[in-house]
Protein backbone atom coordinates (compact mmCIF):
# COMPACT_ATOMS: atom_id res chain seq x y z
CA UNK A 1 0.00 0.00 0.00
CA UNK A 2 1.29 3.47 -0.95
CA UNK A 3 0.74 6.07 1.76
CA UNK A 4 0.09 9.66 0.77
CA UNK A 5 -0.07 13.00 2.61
CA UNK A 6 0.25 11.39 6.04
CA UNK A 7 0.74 13.68 9.03
CA UNK A 8 0.12 12.92 12.70
CA UNK A 9 1.67 13.30 16.15
CA UNK A 10 1.42 10.96 19.14
CA UNK A 11 1.50 12.38 22.66
CA UNK A 12 3.82 10.75 25.16
CA UNK A 13 1.98 8.27 27.36
CA UNK A 14 -1.08 8.09 25.11
CA UNK A 15 -2.84 5.11 23.54
CA UNK A 16 -3.58 5.58 19.83
CA UNK A 17 -5.25 3.09 17.49
CA UNK A 18 -4.85 3.05 13.71
CA UNK A 19 -8.06 1.66 12.23
CA UNK A 20 -9.23 0.73 8.77
CA UNK A 21 -10.11 -2.19 6.53
CA UNK A 22 -7.63 -4.81 5.34
CA UNK A 23 -5.28 -3.22 2.81
CA UNK A 24 -5.89 0.33 4.02
CA UNK A 25 -2.20 0.82 4.83
CA UNK A 26 -2.31 0.39 8.62
CA UNK A 27 0.66 -1.97 8.98
CA UNK A 28 2.61 -0.04 6.37
CA UNK A 29 2.12 3.15 8.35
CA UNK A 30 3.30 1.44 11.54
CA UNK A 31 6.39 0.06 9.81
CA UNK A 32 7.23 3.46 8.32
CA UNK A 33 6.89 5.12 11.72
CA UNK A 34 9.13 2.53 13.35
CA UNK A 35 11.77 2.45 10.63
CA UNK A 36 11.06 -1.07 9.37
CA UNK A 37 10.43 0.10 5.82
CA UNK A 38 11.69 3.00 3.71
CA UNK A 39 9.43 6.06 3.54
CA UNK A 40 9.84 9.61 2.32
CA UNK A 41 9.07 12.65 4.44
CA UNK A 42 10.04 13.55 8.00
CA UNK A 43 9.64 11.10 10.87
CA UNK A 44 10.59 11.85 14.47
CA UNK A 45 10.83 9.07 17.03
CA UNK A 46 11.54 9.63 20.73
CA UNK A 47 12.60 13.16 19.88
CA UNK A 48 15.11 12.11 17.19
CA UNK A 49 15.12 12.10 13.40
CA UNK A 50 14.33 8.49 12.52
CA UNK A 51 16.90 8.38 9.73
CA UNK A 52 19.69 9.38 12.11
CA UNK A 53 18.93 6.51 14.48
CA UNK A 54 20.72 3.17 14.35
CA UNK A 55 18.77 -0.08 14.67
CA UNK A 56 20.03 -0.36 18.24
CA UNK A 57 18.81 3.14 19.08
CA UNK A 58 15.39 2.37 17.61
CA UNK A 59 15.25 -0.82 19.67
CA UNK A 60 15.84 1.24 22.80
CA UNK A 61 12.93 3.48 21.84
CA UNK A 62 10.29 1.12 20.40
CA UNK A 63 9.29 -2.47 21.13
CA UNK A 64 7.09 -4.39 18.70
CA UNK A 65 4.37 -6.98 19.01
CA UNK A 66 3.89 -8.22 15.45
CA UNK A 67 1.04 -10.27 14.05
CA UNK A 68 1.65 -13.77 12.77
CA UNK A 69 5.04 -14.35 14.45
CA UNK A 70 6.28 -17.81 13.46
CA UNK A 71 5.64 -20.47 16.06
CA UNK A 72 8.77 -22.47 15.21
CA UNK A 73 11.25 -20.00 16.73
CA UNK A 74 13.71 -22.34 18.55
CA UNK A 75 13.66 -20.60 21.94
CA UNK A 76 11.91 -21.03 25.23
CA UNK A 77 9.72 -18.20 26.49
CA UNK A 78 12.41 -17.06 28.93
CA UNK A 79 15.17 -17.23 26.30
CA UNK A 80 13.08 -15.22 23.85
CA UNK A 81 12.35 -12.56 26.48
CA UNK A 82 16.06 -12.40 27.35
CA UNK A 83 16.91 -11.74 23.68
CA UNK A 84 14.93 -8.50 23.92
CA UNK A 85 17.45 -7.21 26.47
CA UNK A 86 20.21 -7.06 23.82
CA UNK A 87 19.79 -3.31 23.09
CA UNK A 88 20.18 -2.60 26.80
CA UNK A 89 23.64 -4.07 27.30
CA UNK A 90 27.07 -3.74 25.67
CA UNK A 91 27.65 -5.74 22.50
CA UNK A 92 29.01 -9.25 23.20
CA UNK A 93 28.33 -8.99 26.92
CA UNK A 94 26.41 -11.69 28.77
CA UNK A 95 23.25 -11.57 30.83
CA UNK A 96 23.34 -9.30 33.83
CA UNK A 97 21.53 -9.42 37.16
CA UNK A 98 19.41 -6.51 35.94
CA UNK A 99 18.47 -8.45 32.81
CA UNK A 100 17.28 -11.38 34.93
CA UNK A 101 15.27 -9.11 37.21
CA UNK A 102 13.59 -7.26 34.33
CA UNK A 103 12.76 -10.45 32.40
CA UNK A 104 11.33 -12.15 35.48
CA UNK A 105 9.15 -9.11 36.19
CA UNK A 106 7.87 -8.99 32.58
CA UNK A 107 7.07 -12.71 32.55
CA UNK A 108 5.20 -12.43 35.83
CA UNK A 109 3.29 -9.32 34.75
CA UNK A 110 1.97 -11.00 31.61
CA UNK A 111 1.38 -14.39 33.23
CA UNK A 112 3.96 -16.00 30.94
CA UNK A 113 6.07 -17.05 33.94
CA UNK A 114 3.89 -20.16 34.26
CA UNK A 115 5.39 -21.58 31.07
CA UNK A 116 8.73 -19.74 30.91
CA UNK A 117 10.62 -22.96 30.27
CA UNK A 118 8.48 -24.11 27.36
CA UNK A 119 9.36 -23.57 23.71
CA UNK A 120 7.30 -21.05 21.76
CA UNK A 121 6.32 -23.81 19.33
CA UNK A 122 4.43 -25.64 22.10
CA UNK A 123 2.24 -22.70 23.10
CA UNK A 124 -1.32 -21.86 22.17
CA UNK A 125 -2.03 -18.60 20.36
CA UNK A 126 -2.98 -16.79 23.55
CA UNK A 127 0.03 -18.11 25.45
CA UNK A 128 2.35 -17.11 22.63
CA UNK A 129 0.98 -13.55 22.53
CA UNK A 130 1.56 -13.26 26.29
CA UNK A 131 5.14 -14.44 25.79
CA UNK A 132 5.72 -11.96 22.97
CA UNK A 133 4.26 -9.13 25.05
CA UNK A 134 6.54 -10.13 27.94
CA UNK A 135 9.54 -9.86 25.61
CA UNK A 136 8.37 -6.44 24.42
CA UNK A 137 7.99 -5.21 28.00
CA UNK A 138 11.41 -6.60 28.98
CA UNK A 139 12.89 -4.41 26.25
CA UNK A 140 12.04 -1.40 28.47
CA UNK A 141 11.14 1.08 25.75
CA UNK A 142 9.13 4.29 25.86
CA UNK A 143 6.90 3.15 23.02
CA UNK A 144 5.06 -0.08 22.22
CA UNK A 145 3.89 -0.80 18.65
CA UNK A 146 1.15 -3.42 18.32
CA UNK A 147 0.24 -4.84 14.91
CA UNK A 148 -3.12 -6.63 15.23
CA UNK A 149 -2.25 -8.04 18.69
CA UNK A 150 -5.47 -10.08 18.96
CA UNK A 151 -5.37 -11.67 15.51
CA UNK A 152 -5.97 -15.44 15.47
CA UNK A 153 -6.95 -15.44 19.18
CA UNK A 154 -10.21 -16.81 20.59
CA UNK A 155 -12.52 -14.45 22.49
CA UNK A 156 -11.11 -15.29 25.91
CA UNK A 157 -7.52 -14.78 24.76
CA UNK A 158 -8.47 -11.52 23.01
CA UNK A 159 -9.94 -10.18 26.24
CA UNK A 160 -6.87 -11.22 28.23
CA UNK A 161 -4.48 -9.64 25.72
CA UNK A 162 -6.45 -6.41 25.60
CA UNK A 163 -6.51 -6.19 29.40
CA UNK A 164 -2.73 -6.58 29.49
CA UNK A 165 -2.26 -3.91 26.84
CA UNK A 166 -4.58 -1.51 28.67
CA UNK A 167 -2.66 -2.07 31.92
CA UNK A 168 0.59 -1.35 30.11
CA UNK A 169 -0.85 1.89 28.72
CA UNK A 170 -2.15 2.99 32.12
CA UNK A 171 1.39 2.74 33.47
CA UNK A 172 2.65 5.48 31.17
CA UNK A 173 3.94 3.64 28.09
CA UNK A 174 3.06 5.21 24.73
CA UNK A 175 1.08 2.72 22.64
CA UNK A 176 0.36 2.76 18.91
CA UNK A 177 -1.89 -0.14 17.88
CA UNK A 178 -3.02 -1.25 14.44
CA UNK A 179 -6.40 -2.98 14.31
CA UNK A 180 -9.36 -3.51 12.00
CA UNK A 181 -11.53 -4.19 15.07
CA UNK A 182 -13.38 -0.94 15.61
CA UNK A 183 -14.85 -2.06 18.95
CA UNK A 184 -11.40 -2.91 20.31
CA UNK A 185 -10.15 0.51 19.23
CA UNK A 186 -13.11 2.43 20.65
CA UNK A 187 -12.99 0.50 23.90
CA UNK A 188 -9.27 0.88 24.60
CA UNK A 189 -7.62 3.75 22.76
CA UNK A 190 -7.74 7.44 23.64
CA UNK A 191 -7.10 8.58 20.07
CA UNK A 192 -7.90 7.19 16.63
CA UNK A 193 -6.29 7.50 13.22
CA UNK A 194 -8.64 6.26 10.49
CA UNK A 195 -7.02 5.11 7.22
CA UNK A 196 -8.55 4.34 3.85
CA UNK A 197 -6.57 3.59 0.69
CA UNK A 198 -3.38 4.99 2.17
CA UNK A 199 -4.90 8.28 3.32
CA UNK A 200 -5.83 9.53 6.77
CA UNK A 201 -9.50 10.43 6.52
CA UNK A 202 -9.98 11.24 10.21
CA UNK A 203 -7.96 11.56 13.42
CA UNK A 204 -8.81 12.75 16.88
CA UNK A 205 -10.16 11.75 20.28
CA UNK A 206 -11.94 8.41 20.43
CA UNK A 207 -14.88 10.10 22.13
CA UNK A 208 -15.30 12.42 19.14
CA UNK A 209 -15.17 9.71 16.47
CA UNK A 210 -18.23 10.06 14.15
CA UNK A 211 -18.88 6.32 13.92
CA UNK A 212 -22.23 6.43 12.08
CA UNK A 213 -20.70 8.64 9.39
CA UNK A 214 -17.27 7.07 8.95
CA UNK A 215 -17.65 3.33 9.58
CA UNK A 216 -19.52 2.68 6.29
CA UNK A 217 -16.89 4.73 4.47
CA UNK A 218 -13.98 2.94 6.14
CA UNK A 219 -15.21 -0.62 5.74
CA UNK A 220 -17.56 -0.31 2.73
CA UNK A 221 -20.49 -1.79 4.64
CA UNK A 222 -23.30 -0.55 6.86
CA UNK A 223 -23.13 -1.02 10.63
CA UNK A 224 -25.71 -1.43 13.39
CA UNK A 225 -25.03 0.09 16.82
CA UNK A 226 -26.04 -2.10 19.75
CA UNK A 227 -26.21 -0.65 23.24
CA UNK A 228 -25.21 -2.74 26.25
CA UNK A 229 -26.73 -1.20 29.40
CA UNK A 230 -23.52 -2.01 31.28
CA UNK A 231 -21.39 -0.07 28.79
CA UNK A 232 -21.16 3.66 28.15
CA UNK A 233 -20.66 3.25 24.40
CA UNK A 234 -22.43 1.27 21.67
CA UNK A 235 -21.04 -1.88 20.09
CA UNK A 236 -20.88 -1.86 16.29
CA UNK A 237 -21.71 -4.89 14.15
CA UNK A 238 -21.78 -5.04 10.34
CA UNK A 239 -25.40 -5.37 9.23
CA UNK A 240 -24.54 -8.36 7.07
CA UNK A 241 -23.70 -10.36 10.20
CA UNK A 242 -27.14 -9.82 11.77
CA UNK A 243 -29.84 -12.38 10.93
Amino acid sequence: MVLSEISFAISKGSFTAIIGANGAGKSTLLKCTGGLTECSGEISLCGHDLRSMSARQRARCVAWLHQGVLSDIPYTVRQFAMLSRFPRRPVLSGETAEDLTVVDAALKKTGADKYAGRYLSTLSGGERQRALLAAALAQETEILFLDEPASFLDYSSQAEMLALVETTGSEGKTILMVTHDINMALGSAEHLIALKNGHIIWQGSTNAFPASELLPRLFSTEFTALQDPSQSRPYFIPKGLIR
